[in-house]
């Protein structure tokens, strides 16, 4: 940046007035350069709201950038933007601009459903108009526009990462999340790895102090930074002394997780509809009704929660009806497979779409816990009946998953002999 050296005009000459008039305007020449240099700065906006520390990121990008002749403007979307707003502020496109490229965009993304959140990187080369934007629209993908004079090309590419192998062992000391996260994994694996066992193990009751787990999984990093974790590569839970292992191995692009037999770990039925604090009324065929005060059965599980919790499908399925049931207040039931049915009771909202008809996939949320009709607390009543007959879920004995066929099994082999030596 040019900085003025003030002390060159601070030297005044009283005796030549002609002199002292010729600097007067050297140095308003001076002040003018060192505004328009600044207002040049300016026209490359930043984000609004941006920190220091954010700003003195986005400044050594473009010193990084500056081999290529190319600055970079980075821009993280924020609630109630208007994409044609940011295109004109950060991109320097107009109106004309903004159609083409939506235009162009149309078989690749809909730039008009930007998500909070989500960054916005504008390249520009010397041009009053950005020449690419790149735009991450999710930790996978990103899509590229790319504009030459008034056209625009967009495409979606695969992010790209560096990855390493990260191995981390632990022992349940407070609970899994905690002691995992305390360990350096970040969240979205340790939630990932509840979900891989969740079929084998309840993590809410099943996990006792003591407990051992293994992890082998992507670190990832992209231009130097830290990015989202990949995959759990291969995984040990020991449970009350009973290990449970997990590999993931791609299936002809199916990507999944499988036992150390070669067998799909996902079951029919997950373990739970949700995470909850305690069971307050088993399956039962005499139970005092805390408001009738009168023994009946109960044929179903009471899940204590907080009001809101999610509550998801066990199961893929079709929602038989979702409404209003008297003392079972909101509730929604699910066919599925093999002559199973589930009912979810008491909630105190559905889902968005969750109605008669609309088909669910296992683990999709349904409705969130609440307690309404016949309830005395925030809970979740979740049934399950065979063919009509009430089963109790919490004793299904679901048969493991489906092994893999003889040459893929040979694969499979080669992958859990990779990661054996470190997770036994």
């Amino acid at each position: 940046m040019y900085k003025v050296p003030l002390d060159k005009y601070t030297k005044q000459n009283i005796i030549n007035p002609e002199k002292s008039r010729k600097k007067f305007w050297i140095a308003a020449g001076a002040v003018f350069i060192f505004f328009a240099c600044f207002a040049l700065i300016r026209a490359f906006p930043r984000s609004e709201g941006i920190t220091t520390e954010q700003e003195s990121e986005i400044l050594s990008e473009e010193a990084i950038l500056e081999e290529t002749k190319e600055i970079l403007v980075n821009y993280e979307v924020s609630e109630g933007d208007i994409p044609a707003e940011i295109f004109s502020k950060y991109g320097k496109f107009d109106a004309n601009d903004t159609e083409a490229l939506l235009y162009a965009s149309s078989d690749v993304y809909d730039f008009s459903s930007l998500k909070i959140g989500r960054p916005l990187r504008f390249y520009f080369n010397g041009e009053e108009k950005a020449m690419r934007m790149e735009y991450d629209r999710d930790t996978e993908r990103v899509v590229i526009v790319e504009r030459v004079g008034q056209e625009f090309s967009v495409r979606e590419e695969e992010i790209k990462y560096d990855v390493s192998e990260e191995t981390v062992r632990g022992k349940i000391e407070n609970f899994f999340y905690a002691d995992a996260l305390d360990l350096g994994v970040s969240e979205a694996t340790v939630l990932e790895m509840g979900d891989i066992f969740s079929f084998s193990v309840d993590f809410t009751t099943e996990i006792k102090q003591g407990d051992e787990f293994i992890i082998i999984y992507e670190k990832r990093f992209r231009d130097g930074q830290k990015g989202p974790d990949g995959n759990i590569l291969a995984a040990k839970f020991i449970n009350e002394g009973t290990a449970y292992y997990a590999y993931h191995f791609d299936n002809d692009g199916n990507g999944g997780y499988y036992d150390e037999e070669g067998r799909v770990l996902e079951r029919q039925f997950l373990k739970a509809p949700l995470s909850y604090r305690r069971i307050t009324s088993g399956f039962t065929g005499a139970r005092l009704h805390p408001i009738t005060r009168t023994v009946s059965a109960h044929y179903q599980i009471d899940y204590a929660a907080p009001v809101g919790t999610p509550v998801v499908s066990t199961a893929r399925g079709t929602i038989m009806s979702a409404g209003w049931e008297g003392g079972w207040g909101n509730m929604v039931r699910i066919r599925h497979d093999n002559g199973y049915t589930t009912h979810y009771g008491h909630l105190s909202a559905f889902a968005k779409g969750i109605a008669g008809g609309t088909k669910v996939s296992q683990g999709e949320v349904v409705g969130y816990v609440g307690s309404t009709g016949w309830s005395t607390g925030p809970h979740l009543d979740y049934g399950m009946k065979l063919n009509g007959v009430p089963v109790n879920p919490l004793k299904l004995d679901l048969p493991k998953g489906e092994p893999l066929g003889e040459e893929k099994m040979r694969e499979f082999e080669k992958i859990k002999k990779k990661y054996e030596r470190d997770i036994n």
